[in-house]
């Protein structure tokens, strides 16, 4: 039986002078040749070379069999998963070829590798790509997973154009640190949809964790002691005109009750509205607040201190607001009266000779104006009156000027009663001038008599 085999064995082998073997033929062209039968041999006959076939807990146990004298060594790894890789089996994770290097099993690579080495894949080594790549993924997901301990970037592209920080779950753009989810550093943000909305939602009914400690912030730091803006809102659409919706609307479109849709608060200034001078074509000049409620409710709160039932906002003269009581308004007080009038006199003036009133306080005045005329039957004498009131800074210097009402002609036989009052902003130390005359046809008339006592001027301080 050994002979037959032998005699088997020289049949197919053709040995070399040179201590070469070929199988199959006779001409090896290596050390080990081995040519395939392509003639007078069945079609079912297999053929090839059959590495030997090891499992992962058989590699376990022959580890001290395999030293650098065994490099190069080639398996076939039939079972990778009975047992535990380590050591010289620590990257076996499948079953496939694999080939010892002095130290350990490596897997014989497969496919277009761009590596020149195997211990310079992916999982090894760094490499550089030779051509363009595409990962069709089709149905499969791509997934990367990691368990830090350190470090803030475990996933980068291009250093800082996209770094993930894995152990704290952050991304930065534009930074390898990112200090929040989501950190873009010197770079802004372009959001571009039909209808781009920024939404911001706490995950608890309770105060979320922001630097403001409220459900949800915008924060706008430009550090210490800065002087410019903290926040800028603007709409930059058709910035040349005015037609167009809202520039920035502010509001709720919740359901169920809520308090203020909008709070500003800890600081002097709480709005300011500001903005180039301009002048529209209807002779309105910006900047202007229009404030308007479609229901019975009241459309604008003014909480200060001051208010308080039946007052109403006044404003000093740097422009500051407050509240004062309506009553002010209701009963003023007198602090000027003017009724030296003679009655055979047809014009009464007060100017810069006989006494100007000069104000002491600077505020709202009213000013009441009563003056009585007896009339006889003479149509011609019928005429109107006048009366005037400037504030002026000097006698000569009459710069405001605010007619009162005229008094019109009177039937025969009337005893005609005027009394006006106006209202005026008056500063202090503007001198007050009045005065009262009537027209060309009652200078000329002596029948019209001024009733003495009858004509006066009133000032009173309301706020």
């Amino acid at each position: 039986m050994k002979t037959s085999m032998i005699t088997g064995a020289l049949c197919l082998c053709s040995l070399s002078i040179f201590g070469q073997v070929g199988i199959n033929t006779q001409s090896p062209a290596a050390t080990l040749d081995v040519a395939a039968r392509t003639t007078g041999i069945s079609a079912t006959t297999a053929e090839g070379l059959i590495a030997p076939r090891l499992t992962i807990a058989d590699l376990n146990a022959k580890a001290s069999a395999y030293g650098a004298a065994q490099a190069g060594a080639l398996i076939y790894v039939t079972d990778a998963a009975n047992g535990s890789p380590a050591g010289q089996t620590a990257n076996i994770n499948t079953v496939g070829y694999y080939f010892f290097d002095g130290t350990g099993w490596l897997k014989v690579t497969t496919g277009n590798a761009g590596s020149t080495g195997n211990s310079n894949d992916i999982y090894n080594g760094d490499g550089a790509l030779t051509a363009n790549r595409t990962v069709a993924m089709s149905d499969k997901t791509l997934a990367f997973s990691a368990s830090p301990t350190g470090g803030t970037s475990h996933f980068t592209v291009d250093d800082t154009t996209l770094s993930v920080d894995a152990l704290n779950n952050r991304v930065g753009v534009g930074t390898n640190v990112p200090a929040e989810k989501l950190h873009v550093e010197n770079g802004n943000i372009f959001m571009h949809h039909d209808s781009p909305t920024l939404y911001f939602q706490s995950t608890t009914p309770t105060d979320a964790s922001n630097p403001d400690n409220n459900n949800g912030s915008i924060v706008f730091y430009k550090g210490q002691n800065s002087t410019t803006e903290g926040m800028y809102i603007r709409h930059v659409n058709n910035p040349t005109g005015f037609t167009g919706g809202n520039q920035l609307q502010l509001g709720s479109i919740e359901n169920g009750t809520y308090n203020s849709v909008m709070k500003i608060s800890n600081r002097t200034q709480q709005i300011l509205i500001d903005s180039p001078t301009f002048v529209s074509w209807f002779g309105a000049v910006y900047p202007k607040l229009v404030i308007t409620s479609s229901v019975p409710n009241a459309a604008i709160q003014i909480l200060d201190g001051t208010e308080g039932d039946n007052k109403v906002l006044t404003s000093d003269v740097s422009g500051k607001g407050s509240w004062k009581s309506l009553s002010g308004l209701t009963a003023p007080s007198t602090v000027y009266t003017w009724n030296n009038l003679d009655a055979g006199v047809l014009n009464y003036y007060q100017d810069s000779v006989s006494g100007p009133y000069t104000v002491g306080k600077t505020g709202w005045y009213q000013i009441q104006s009563n003056w009585e005329y007896d009339q006889d039957t003479n149509y011609n004498d019928s005429g109107m009156g006048h009366v005037w009131m400037q504030i002026n800074t000097s006698a000569n210097n009459w710069m405001d000027a605010i007619p009162n009402p005229s008094l019109m002609n009177q039937p025969v036989n009337d005893k005609t009663l005027v009394n006006k009052s106006w209202h005026s902003s008056i500063l202090s130390g503007r001198m007050l001038y009045l005065t009262l005359n009537t027209n060309y046809f009652i200078h000329l008339s002596t029948a019209y008599v001024k009733k003495a006592g009858s004509q006066n001027f009133i000032l009173n301080y309301v706020q």
